[in-house]
């Protein structure tokens, strides 16, 4: 990691965008918003969602619906300059006009074509990120976000009636629904599967089969996923130290903490803390 290359990160109540050189390989994780990777400069980078291998060009985005697990091939020493943005729910409903975004709007492929003003509003939104003074123009930013965000949804985001929500719906399982709920307020121990599946009453197979078919991911995806986005809410937070996010989140050194927040997110936690903005 060089401490002079680009990384711009701006939170919202979009959620994150960030802007990044990347070459590295991140490991399988997913989320719980809607995740949007665009391509600016460098090498085409390659993804596997779901099985499915996709690749974010010049003339293509990679469009991932809620909790579907992803990763990053590692680019062989060429770099890619990234936009990624993590868009919460509830925003993306409001930017489309849809009560309930997180079962109501859906990407049909992992891979969007970029129109001409889909191009014209990332490069706007990539200029106004890759200013020094991003926390003066961070409303700037995310007005031109949401004018990105709608070209593309418009275009790849289908709104499902309710008939192809409860077709599509997962399985629901109460067991499932602790386990999540324990995972959410245990995981600064970091519990491994065999904990939480002694805690909801199940066996280690049976909890992992269960919680992959009613949330569609593995648990130690949703501890994951809970794990950095409570490390990314630290991190932005003033006066609070890599240490002491290292500490809060259980990790037994400082060392191991920055290994895990690069393999998901493609720097380190000092990296991140220091090129956020607030819009």
């Amino acid at each position: 990691m060089t401490k002079d290359r680009l990384i711009r990160i701006v939170r919202g109540n979009f959620g994150r965008a960030t802007l990044h050189l990347i070459e590295g390989a991140l490991v399988s994780h997913a989320h719980a918003e809607f995740h949007l990777i665009f391509k600016l400069g460098g090498a085409d980078a390659t993804f596997i969602a779901d099985g499915e291998t996709v690749r974010v060009r010049d003339d293509s985005a990679l469009a991932f619906n809620p909790w579907v697990p992803h990763l990053k091939l590692d680019s062989d020493g060429e770099p890619s300059l990234l936009l990624a943005l993590l868009l919460e729910p509830e925003w993306l409903g409001n930017v489309m006009g849809v009560s309930n975004p997180a079962s109501g709007c859906h990407f049909c492929s992992a891979s969007v074509a970029i129109g001409e003003k889909t191009a014209a509003d990332l490069q706007w939104l990539a200029t106004l990120m890759a200013q020094h003074s991003t926390d003066d123009n961070a409303d700037d930013v995310e007005v031109v976000l949401a004018s990105l965000v709608q070209g593309v949804a418009q275009n790849h985001l289908r709104q499902r009636n309710m008939t192809e929500i409860l077709a599509n719906s997962r399985p629901l399982d109460f067991r499932v629904r602790r386990a999540a709920e324990y995972i959410r307020q245990h995981a600064s121990e970091n519990p491994n599967v065999e904990h939480v599946a002694a805690a909801v009453g199940m066996s280690r197979s049976r909890l992992f089969d269960q919680f992959k078919a009613c949330m569609g991911v593995s648990p130690q995806q949703y501890l994951d996923w809970v794990r950095v986005r409570h490390a990314t809410r630290l991190l932005a937070q003033p006066g609070v130290t890599v240490g002491q996010v290292s500490h809060q989140l259980g990790f037994s050194a400082q060392s191991h903490f920055t290994r895990f927040f690069v393999q998901h997110l493609g720097l380190s936690p000092t990296e991140f803390r220091r090129n956020g903005a607030l819009a």
